[in-house]
Protein backbone atom coordinates (compact mmCIF):
# COMPACT_ATOMS: atom_id res chain seq x y z
CA UNK A 1 0.00 0.00 0.00
CA UNK A 2 1.32 3.43 -0.94
CA UNK A 3 1.57 5.69 2.11
CA UNK A 4 1.36 9.43 2.56
CA UNK A 5 5.09 10.15 2.15
CA UNK A 6 5.34 8.20 -1.11
CA UNK A 7 2.13 9.88 -2.29
CA UNK A 8 3.62 13.26 -1.41
CA UNK A 9 6.77 12.52 -3.43
CA UNK A 10 4.81 11.30 -6.44
CA UNK A 11 2.56 14.38 -6.29
CA UNK A 12 5.69 16.53 -6.30
CA UNK A 13 6.64 15.10 -9.69
CA UNK A 14 3.52 16.66 -11.19
CA UNK A 15 5.03 20.13 -10.80
CA UNK A 16 8.75 19.30 -11.02
CA UNK A 17 10.94 17.59 -13.57
CA UNK A 18 12.49 15.59 -10.74
CA UNK A 19 12.93 15.59 -6.98
CA UNK A 20 15.99 16.79 -5.09
CA UNK A 21 17.10 14.45 -2.30
CA UNK A 22 19.98 15.33 0.02
CA UNK A 23 21.76 12.43 1.72
CA UNK A 24 23.02 13.09 5.24
CA UNK A 25 25.75 10.83 6.56
CA UNK A 26 25.45 10.53 10.37
CA UNK A 27 29.21 9.96 10.55
CA UNK A 28 30.13 13.15 8.69
CA UNK A 29 30.46 15.21 11.87
CA UNK A 30 28.80 16.06 15.16
CA UNK A 31 25.04 15.63 15.60
CA UNK A 32 24.61 19.42 15.45
CA UNK A 33 26.60 19.56 12.21
CA UNK A 34 24.47 16.89 10.51
CA UNK A 35 21.24 18.54 11.63
CA UNK A 36 22.49 21.95 10.47
CA UNK A 37 23.30 20.52 7.01
CA UNK A 38 19.83 19.00 6.80
CA UNK A 39 18.08 22.23 7.75
CA UNK A 40 20.11 24.18 5.21
CA UNK A 41 19.22 21.65 2.51
CA UNK A 42 15.51 21.87 3.34
CA UNK A 43 15.64 25.67 3.35
CA UNK A 44 17.24 25.85 -0.08
CA UNK A 45 15.19 23.40 -2.11
CA UNK A 46 15.59 19.78 -0.98
CA UNK A 47 12.38 17.78 -1.36
CA UNK A 48 13.46 15.10 1.12
CA UNK A 49 16.34 14.32 3.44
CA UNK A 50 17.82 10.83 3.29
CA UNK A 51 19.54 9.79 6.49
CA UNK A 52 21.98 6.91 6.62
CA UNK A 53 24.87 5.17 4.92
CA UNK A 54 26.63 1.87 4.39
CA UNK A 55 28.31 2.09 7.77
CA UNK A 56 26.91 4.10 10.70
CA UNK A 57 29.05 4.43 13.80
CA UNK A 58 27.54 7.55 15.37
CA UNK A 59 25.95 6.84 18.75
CA UNK A 60 23.78 9.96 18.24
CA UNK A 61 22.07 8.53 15.16
CA UNK A 62 18.65 8.35 16.83
CA UNK A 63 19.06 11.86 18.24
CA UNK A 64 19.96 13.23 14.78
CA UNK A 65 16.87 11.60 13.30
CA UNK A 66 14.60 13.05 16.00
CA UNK A 67 16.06 16.55 15.70
CA UNK A 68 15.70 16.61 11.93
CA UNK A 69 12.09 15.48 12.18
CA UNK A 70 11.37 18.13 14.79
CA UNK A 71 13.01 21.01 12.94
CA UNK A 72 11.97 20.58 9.31
CA UNK A 73 8.76 20.01 7.37
CA UNK A 74 10.33 18.09 4.46
CA UNK A 75 10.19 14.29 4.70
CA UNK A 76 13.03 12.60 6.57
CA UNK A 77 13.60 9.19 4.98
CA UNK A 78 15.81 6.55 6.51
CA UNK A 79 18.36 5.06 4.11
CA UNK A 80 19.85 2.19 6.13
CA UNK A 81 22.84 0.06 5.35
CA UNK A 82 21.34 -2.78 7.36
CA UNK A 83 18.66 -3.72 9.87
CA UNK A 84 20.69 -2.36 12.80
CA UNK A 85 20.25 1.15 11.38
CA UNK A 86 16.46 1.11 11.68
CA UNK A 87 15.64 3.77 14.27
CA UNK A 88 12.54 5.66 15.43
CA UNK A 89 11.91 9.14 14.11
CA UNK A 90 12.02 9.25 10.30
CA UNK A 91 8.82 9.65 8.28
CA UNK A 92 9.64 6.68 6.06
CA UNK A 93 12.33 4.22 5.06
CA UNK A 94 13.82 3.25 1.73
CA UNK A 95 13.26 -0.47 2.22
CA UNK A 96 15.97 -1.63 -0.13
CA UNK A 97 17.18 -4.92 -1.50
CA UNK A 98 20.64 -4.94 -3.06
CA UNK A 99 19.37 -6.51 -6.25
CA UNK A 100 22.60 -5.91 -8.15
CA UNK A 101 24.54 -8.16 -5.78
CA UNK A 102 24.46 -11.86 -5.12
CA UNK A 103 25.15 -11.73 -1.40
CA UNK A 104 22.05 -13.19 0.32
CA UNK A 105 22.67 -11.07 3.41
CA UNK A 106 21.71 -7.91 1.49
CA UNK A 107 19.24 -9.56 -0.85
CA UNK A 108 16.93 -10.89 1.87
CA UNK A 109 18.55 -11.55 5.28
CA UNK A 110 18.81 -7.92 6.43
CA UNK A 111 15.33 -7.29 5.02
CA UNK A 112 13.76 -10.09 7.06
CA UNK A 113 15.38 -8.82 10.27
CA UNK A 114 14.54 -5.20 9.45
CA UNK A 115 10.92 -5.92 8.56
CA UNK A 116 10.06 -6.72 12.16
CA UNK A 117 11.46 -3.37 13.32
CA UNK A 118 9.86 -1.35 10.53
CA UNK A 119 6.44 -2.89 11.18
CA UNK A 120 6.70 -2.45 14.94
CA UNK A 121 7.59 1.23 14.47
CA UNK A 122 4.70 1.64 12.02
CA UNK A 123 7.18 3.26 9.64
CA UNK A 124 6.15 3.81 6.03
CA UNK A 125 8.27 1.73 3.64
CA UNK A 126 9.20 2.62 0.06
CA UNK A 127 10.10 -0.74 -1.58
CA UNK A 128 13.28 -0.06 -3.53
CA UNK A 129 15.66 -2.04 -5.73
CA UNK A 130 19.16 -0.86 -4.94
CA UNK A 131 21.48 -1.22 -7.93
CA UNK A 132 25.15 -0.48 -7.30
CA UNK A 133 26.94 0.76 -10.44
CA UNK A 134 30.70 0.67 -11.06
CA UNK A 135 32.12 4.16 -10.49
CA UNK A 136 35.87 3.96 -11.05
CA UNK A 137 36.79 3.17 -7.45
CA UNK A 138 35.82 0.86 -4.60
CA UNK A 139 33.07 2.56 -2.61
CA UNK A 140 31.98 1.95 0.98
CA UNK A 141 28.81 0.13 -0.05
CA UNK A 142 30.78 -2.25 -2.29
CA UNK A 143 33.22 -3.00 0.52
CA UNK A 144 30.63 -3.38 3.29
CA UNK A 145 28.16 -5.43 1.22
CA UNK A 146 30.86 -7.63 -0.35
CA UNK A 147 29.14 -7.37 -3.73
CA UNK A 148 30.36 -6.43 -7.17
CA UNK A 149 28.75 -3.41 -8.86
CA UNK A 150 27.04 -3.57 -12.24
CA UNK A 151 29.43 -2.65 -15.10
CA UNK A 152 28.90 0.99 -16.02
CA UNK A 153 29.28 0.27 -19.74
CA UNK A 154 26.53 -2.39 -19.79
CA UNK A 155 23.23 -0.49 -19.50
CA UNK A 156 21.24 -3.50 -20.70
CA UNK A 157 22.27 -5.40 -17.55
CA UNK A 158 21.03 -2.57 -15.34
CA UNK A 159 17.77 -2.45 -17.31
CA UNK A 160 17.26 -6.21 -16.82
CA UNK A 161 17.71 -5.82 -13.07
CA UNK A 162 15.17 -2.98 -13.06
CA UNK A 163 12.70 -5.16 -14.98
CA UNK A 164 13.14 -7.88 -12.36
CA UNK A 165 12.43 -5.30 -9.65
CA UNK A 166 9.21 -4.32 -11.40
CA UNK A 167 8.05 -7.92 -11.69
CA UNK A 168 8.89 -8.49 -8.01
CA UNK A 169 6.49 -5.68 -7.12
CA UNK A 170 8.99 -3.00 -6.07
CA UNK A 171 8.07 0.60 -6.82
CA UNK A 172 11.41 2.45 -6.83
CA UNK A 173 14.82 1.68 -8.29
CA UNK A 174 17.97 3.40 -7.06
CA UNK A 175 20.94 3.54 -9.44
CA UNK A 176 23.84 4.22 -7.09
CA UNK A 177 27.46 4.93 -7.99
CA UNK A 178 28.28 5.09 -4.28
CA UNK A 179 29.24 7.78 -1.82
CA UNK A 180 32.27 9.69 -3.07
CA UNK A 181 32.15 7.92 -6.43
CA UNK A 182 34.77 8.88 -8.98
CA UNK A 183 32.22 8.78 -11.82
CA UNK A 184 28.43 9.22 -11.68
CA UNK A 185 25.92 6.76 -13.16
CA UNK A 186 26.19 7.12 -16.98
CA UNK A 187 23.41 8.97 -18.80
CA UNK A 188 22.85 6.12 -21.26
CA UNK A 189 22.26 3.69 -18.39
CA UNK A 190 19.62 5.99 -16.93
CA UNK A 191 17.95 6.29 -20.32
CA UNK A 192 17.92 2.52 -20.74
CA UNK A 193 16.46 1.84 -17.29
CA UNK A 194 13.88 4.61 -17.70
CA UNK A 195 12.74 3.11 -21.00
CA UNK A 196 12.60 -0.43 -19.59
CA UNK A 197 10.34 0.10 -16.58
CA UNK A 198 7.79 2.54 -15.10
CA UNK A 199 9.41 2.35 -11.67
CA UNK A 200 10.35 5.68 -10.09
CA UNK A 201 14.06 6.12 -10.70
CA UNK A 202 16.48 7.53 -8.11
CA UNK A 203 20.04 8.34 -9.21
CA UNK A 204 22.93 9.19 -6.91
CA UNK A 205 26.67 9.09 -6.35
CA UNK A 206 29.40 11.20 -7.89
CA UNK A 207 27.16 14.00 -9.18
CA UNK A 208 29.20 17.14 -8.58
CA UNK A 209 27.65 19.89 -10.72
CA UNK A 210 24.14 21.15 -11.51
CA UNK A 211 24.89 20.35 -15.16
CA UNK A 212 25.52 16.68 -14.35
CA UNK A 213 22.31 16.60 -12.32
CA UNK A 214 20.30 18.20 -15.16
CA UNK A 215 21.64 15.71 -17.71
CA UNK A 216 20.45 12.83 -15.55
CA UNK A 217 17.04 14.41 -15.01
CA UNK A 218 16.59 14.82 -18.76
CA UNK A 219 17.68 11.19 -19.20
CA UNK A 220 14.77 10.03 -17.04
CA UNK A 221 15.73 10.27 -13.36
CA UNK A 222 12.78 11.02 -11.06
CA UNK A 223 15.02 11.95 -8.13
CA UNK A 224 18.65 13.03 -7.82
CA UNK A 225 20.61 12.36 -4.63
CA UNK A 226 23.45 14.68 -3.60
CA UNK A 227 25.47 13.96 -0.47
CA UNK A 228 29.21 14.39 0.05
CA UNK A 229 29.39 17.55 -2.04
CA UNK A 230 27.29 19.61 0.35
CA UNK A 231 29.13 18.33 3.38
CA UNK A 232 32.33 19.72 1.87
CA UNK A 233 31.11 22.93 0.23
CA UNK A 234 28.39 24.13 2.67
CA UNK A 235 27.33 26.59 -0.04
CA UNK A 236 23.71 27.78 -0.01
CA UNK A 237 24.02 29.10 -3.56
CA UNK A 238 25.08 25.66 -4.74
CA UNK A 239 21.99 24.15 -3.08
CA UNK A 240 19.76 26.54 -5.00
CA UNK A 241 21.55 25.90 -8.30
CA UNK A 242 21.07 22.15 -7.89
CA UNK A 243 17.43 22.65 -6.93
CA UNK A 244 16.80 24.67 -10.10
CA UNK A 245 18.62 22.19 -12.33
CA UNK A 246 16.71 19.25 -10.85
CA UNK A 247 13.26 20.80 -10.44
CA UNK A 248 13.16 22.59 -13.78
CA UNK A 249 15.69 20.67 -15.87
CA UNK A 250 17.33 24.01 -16.70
Amino acid sequence: MIGKIETHLIEGLKTRKALFFVLLDPDSGSADHVVECGLKAAEHGADALLLGGSFVGNANFTHISAELKKATSVPVILFPGGCSHVTPGPDAILFTTLLSGRNPQYLIDEQVKGAVLVKSLKMEALPTAYLLVESGRTTAVEYISNTRPLPSDKPAIAAAHAMAAELLGLRWVYLEAGSGAQNPVPVDMIQRVHAATPLKLIVGGGIRTPKEARERVLAGADAIVIGNLFEKEKDSTLFREFAKAIHQGL
